[in-house]
């Protein structure tokens, strides 16, 4: 058996989950000292008022604030700041501070005092994934060592985007390094260290996105952008309690995102209600998505195919899938309760399944061998996962404190780009294939799955799919209900999504 096939299972199942590790700290300290004057202004009475604004609010909320001026951009920031100086440090969710974060708040201030907001998400703080271009003063590392001074020529386009709907970016949040292809370990990253769940150091934080989900449920951040090749934001996001959403692939632009697997790479939102997850994705596409979540759902005569054979299949070494049946059975019975029809419905049997997750992680090592390092290269980083390999052993403790062994397959593998290339296209029409006969022998509009269980399907094939908090596993780990949707159909997803938030109000906050 080759070693990609005895890794299969390790990188697909496990790639994401790990045990509670010593945590790798920061290769540099976040830097607080644009922030120290404003900071230095807050009174414990205005603190308390703040946070009593702010706390628990939905974005549709602060906007509300922020109009009547009970609230600033300003006051908003720096709440903010203050949870990420008081909690960060253990967290290490975020990776750099933007040092022109105040300023992006007054003027946000100083339109909405000229009566020239620019929308809800106007003076809304926001952190982005370090894979994504953020333009001088800030650095874009993808979190690995090479590129730890790396400065972006300019921002990514969903970055610009969420800048000219009014934005705060508040910073960029740690991450699987290299988003998730250079150690099996979730949410470690040479330059941000060991990202640590909000729920306790013995819950996995997820992956890759890890440090844009722990950030939102800390409440470091209103709302967040991650990216997704497999599972990167739909995982992170069940294993913190939050929402995320990986987009019909090709719907937000990707310029300037560092690339695993181009084919199947997206930018998503990450937030702690579905409709500020919506809110965000609209900002994200340039307003080319509208999606009204207040009052949508299902109606009779709606179909849930229930991904059920393929949810109880689910088996990690790391993490207890017992009461899989019990938690796919409480969404189902939310969703019957609004009027769907649930029926039961399979993507791909388990051998199917195992050749998919197969191929996948071939897909994934020939991203990272001509996709990533093409990228790194391009940076100013070595220009091989060979050369990649060799400065992670010159220092393993600073360098790679969790190991590389994604890169030492990716090392050993030979493969041209052409074949790369055919075989992520292969991988996409296969997946498409197997999704588009589950909905059409269910007839139904949605399927339900767990976390990301089905990411090697609705991510290589480019579907739409949602995870919404469905409360915690028997074990005390956050989980999440997913929702996969049509090619296309995001507005619809959510609208789903919202619904079955609204139907069990299952999230739940860490304890801090």
């Amino acid at each position: 058996m080759s070693v990609i096939l005895d890794a299969a299972r390790s990188v697909i199942a496990s790639r994401w989950v790990a045990r509670r590790v010593t945590t790798p700290d920061r290769l540099r300290p976040l830097d607080f000292a644009p922030f120290e004057a404003a900071l230095a202004t807050i009174s414990g009475t205005d603190a308390e008022r703040v946070s009593s604004l702010v706390e628990g609010a939905d974005i549709a909320s602060l906007a509300t604030a922020l109009d009547s001026g009970s609230l600033s951009a300003r006051d908003l920031l720096l709440h903010h700041l203050a949870r990420v100086r008081a909690l960060d440090d253990r967290l290490r969710s975020i990776l750099e501070l933007n040092p022109r974060a105040l300023d992006e708040a007054r003027k946000s201030d100083e339109r909405r005092a000229a009566g020239a907001a620019r929308g809800p998400l106007d003076g809304i703080p926001l952190t982005v994934k370090d894979n994504i271009a953020t333009a001088a003063p800030m650095h874009t590392t993808g979190g690995t060592f090479s590129l730890a001074d790396h400065v972006a020529d300019a921002d990514a386009a969903v970055v610009a985007a969420v800048r000219a709907a009014g934005a705060v970016v508040l910073g960029t949040n740690n991450l699987s390094e290299l988003a998730g292809a250079v150690s099996t370990t979730p949410g470690v990253s040479a330059v941000g260290g060991q990202t640590v769940n909000p729920h306790g150091p013995d819950v996995t934080p997820g992956g890759s996105s890890s440090g844009t989900a722990v950030a939102v449920a800390a409440g470091l951040t209103v709302v967040g952008i991650g990216t997704e090749t497999s599972g990167s934001l739909l995982a992170p996001a069940s294993f913190n309690g939050v929402v995320a959403m990986k987009p019909t692939h090709g719907l937000v632009p990707g310029a300037g995102i560092m690339p695993l697997v181009a084919t199947q790479d997206d930018a998503g939102p990450v937030a702690r209600t579905v409709a500020d997850a919506a809110a965000l994705l609209e900002a994200m596409t340039g307003g080319a998505l509208r999606v009204e979540i207040v009052g949508s759902g299902p109606l009779p005569g709606s179909r849930v195919g229930v991904l059920r054979a393929e949810v109880l299949r689910q088996r990690s070494a790391l993490e207890d899938t017992t009461d899989n049946g019990a938690l796919l059975d409480r969404a189902a019975r939310a969703l019957e309760a609004l009027g769907a029809t649930c029926v039961e419905v399979e993507v791909a049997d388990a051998k199917t399944a195992g050749a998919v997750e197969k191929d996948l992680v071939a897909v994934v090592l020939g991203g990272l061998s001509h996709e990533t390092m093409a990228a790194v290269a391009a940076a100013g980083g070595p220009a091989s996962v060979v050369e990649l390999q060799r400065l992670g052993l010159a220092d393993p403790e600073r360098r790679i404190p969790r190991g590389q062994s994604f890169v030492s397959l990716a090392a050993v593998r030979r493969t041209t780009a052409e074949a790369h290339a055919a075989a992520a296209a292969a991988l996409a029409e296969r997946t498409r294939q197997l999704l588009g006969e589950a909905f059409e022998h269910s007839g139904a509009d949605v399927l339900l799955s767990l976390s990301n269980v089905h990411s090697a399907f609705y991510a290589s094939a480019g579907h739409p799919a949602v995870t919404v908090p469905l409360g915690l596993r028997s074990s005390g780990m956050p989980v999440g209900a997913t929702l996969i949707g049509r090619r296309g159909a995001d507005a619809e997803v959510l609208r789903w999504a919202g619904a079955l938030e609204a139907a069990t109000g299952a999230r739940v906050s860490p304890r801090l």
